[in-house]
């Protein structure tokens, strides 16, 4: 997602911006930090709602959902060129994660689809979490605080150029079992009324 004059932009931010435009639901934007959006979320502060958000058990405690506004391709491993020869030696993620050699980098608290947050809790690779946001997390791996990071596929060329660097400094490394991506949703707090849950869903174009 991406600001823009109007409004957002982007493959989860531009179907957001229209499914509240077009239900006719006032709303304002506010550039927040993701767990900091989680938070009041959690805490049901206000009438709030995160972008592209994936449907965890866990949330729906919390929060509603409405219905998918996207879905993902399968994620990538996001690596530098110079490590690239170290992580795309492996077949499967379970040999991946098999190789204590090599850091994983998660972000707190972020879903990176079902499937694969069961697999890294299952195999317990080596890794290092940060509270840290995209841009900065492309920053660590380039500076080999970690080795590897995964992303959605069409993230990952605009975070390289939005960290300022060179896409020719990092490789995307695709495995071939990767699980496919899951569906992304705008999640709101608790006290988001029902009816404004209803108006988006009817506005929001996506179909499964």
């Amino acid at each position: 997602m991406t600001p823009t004059a109007e409004g957002l932009a982007g493959l989860t931010g531009l179907p957001t911006y229209l499914a509240f435009k077009n239900a006719h639901v006032p709303f304002h934007i506010e550039e927040t930090s993701f767990a900091r959006q989680l938070h009041m979320l959690e805490t049901n502060s206000g009438q709030d709602c995160m972008i592209g958000m994936f449907k965890k058990p866990e949330r729906e405690l919390f929060a509603k959902y409405t219905k998918p506004v996207y879905q993902d391709q399968p994620q990538i491993l996001l690596t530098t060129s110079a490590n690239v020869s170290k992580v795309s030696r492996f077949e499967s993620l379970l040999d991946l994660f098999g190789d204590k050699s090599l850091v994983l980098l998660v972000k707190l608290g972020y879903s990176y689809s079902n499937s694969l947050d069961a697999l890294i809790e299952r195999y317990q690779p080596r890794r290092i979490t940060t509270t840290d946001e995209n841009l900065l997390m492309v920053k660590a791996i380039k500076m080999k605080m970690a080795d590897y990071m995964f992303m959605a596929p069409e993230e990952a060329a605009v975070a390289i150029g939005a960290a300022g660097f060179d896409r020719a400094d990092f490789k995307q490394v695709k495995l071939k079992s990767m699980p496919d991506g899951d569906y992304r949703h705008i999640m709101c707090s608790k006290k988001v009324p029902d009816e404004v849950i209803n108006k988006l869903n009817a506005a929001i174009k996506f179909r499964k």
